[in-house]
């Protein structure tokens, strides 16, 4: 048998149905993959799917730097402010153009 990934269970009952076409030879792929690590076709397509949507919403709620791309914006953050005149000047100028709704 091969090593698989885990994939907790959603509790409860299965409702939804996903009908899915294919080529045979991917057909074939999937059922000999499915008999390797002795699932049946439809839980190693469910476990496969949800997988992939784990890999998906990781990568889209991480971010990755390169080590010194991560320590330059560290620095940049955790260094003092500055005063910037000319955005001090211009927030006095604006301030009641923009107000919080009440």
């Amino acid at each position: 048998m091969f090593a698989l990934e885990s994939v907790a269970s959603t509790p409860g009952k299965m409702e939804a149905r996903k009908e899915v076409r294919m080529h045979r030879a991917d057909e074939e792929r999937i059922r000999a993959a499915a008999a390797a690590t002795g699932l049946q076709e439809a839980d190693f397509i469910r476990q496969a799917a949800i997988i992939r949507a784990q890999e998906v919403k990781q990568r889209m709620t991480l971010s990755s730097l390169p080590v010194e791309t991560f320590e330059a914006f560290r620095a940049a953050i955790e260094a003092p402010g500055k005063k910037v005149p000319n955005l001090t000047r211009a927030a006095k100028v604006t301030k009641d153009i923009f107000r919080d709704a009440e």
